[in-house]
């Protein structure tokens, strides 16, 4: 092994508990959480984490609004589609478990966790260590009301880490009609979807929503330009 060679983890669970999970699942967004740091608190734990909420602006919407409502959150915020939230659960044996191998500071997160709207949570770190991995999944699999699948654990090179922070920056309508031109197969080949269509999904004037779309590609693509 290289002194830059490093194992990888990629792994899914599902806590059906889990105050993110069952809110994807129920208003149908994804959610990309960077779970930042946890304290202890006259017997309670206490979980900081921002992340970001990915859906239409209705369901984001609804999706903060219930999770507002939880009686663990004791602090939320959120502009748009970014959020910032503190929940705290009471501080047990397992948990304090848990937090030793998901807050090892040996551990890099190559990614945010990615909550699926099928309520699928997923992980991807790496380490020097092998055995910080393997804590992770021998720690998952002994979860109960926990489904939890390895998709890979290997030696390799680590080539990129998401940092959302990094991307251009875009307005609420250029995220809109650029999330619905992906989703819609209006960039694959042959086209499944025409501008006029993709307008009139969006309630907009064909000119107006060229516009925005526009927009976004020049600020997203010489971004992903000088990464290729």
């Amino acid at each position: 092994m290289s002194y830059f060679d490093m194992w990888q983890l990629k792994i899914r669970a599902r806590e059906k508990w889990n105050i993110y999970n069952s809110r994807a699942v129920k208003f149908g967004v994804s959610i990309y959480l960077y779970s930042q740091n946890y304290y202890e608190e006259k017997g309670r734990i206490f979980f900081v984490a921002s992340g970001i909420v990915d859906g239409d602006e209705k369901s984001r919407n609804r999706f903060l609004k219930d999770l507002r409502k939880e009686a663990k959150v004791e602090h939320l915020e959120w502009k748009e589609a970014f959020f910032s939230c503190i929940y705290s659960e009471p501080k047990t044996a397992q948990r304090v478990v848990a937090l030793k191998f998901v807050y090892n500071p040996r551990l890099i997160h190559l990614k945010p966790v990615i909550f699926d709207s099928e309520g699928w949570e997923e992980w991807e770190v790496a380490s020097i260590r092998k055995e910080d991995l393997n804590g992770i999944i021998d720690w998952a699999g002994r979860l109960n009301n926990v489904e939890s699948k390895v998709l890979y654990l290997k030696e390799s090179k680590i080539n990129d880490v998401m940092i959302y922070s990094l991307l251009p920056s875009l307005t609420e309508k250029q995220k809109n009609v650029l999330l619905l031109a992906v989703k819609e197969g209006y960039y694959g080949y042959p086209r499944k979807i025409t501008l006029e269509k993709l307008a009139k999904i969006s309630d907009l004037s064909v000119s107006t929503y060229q516009f925005h779309l526009a927009k976004a590609e020049a600020k997203l693509l010489p971004f992903v330009a000088k990464r290729i």
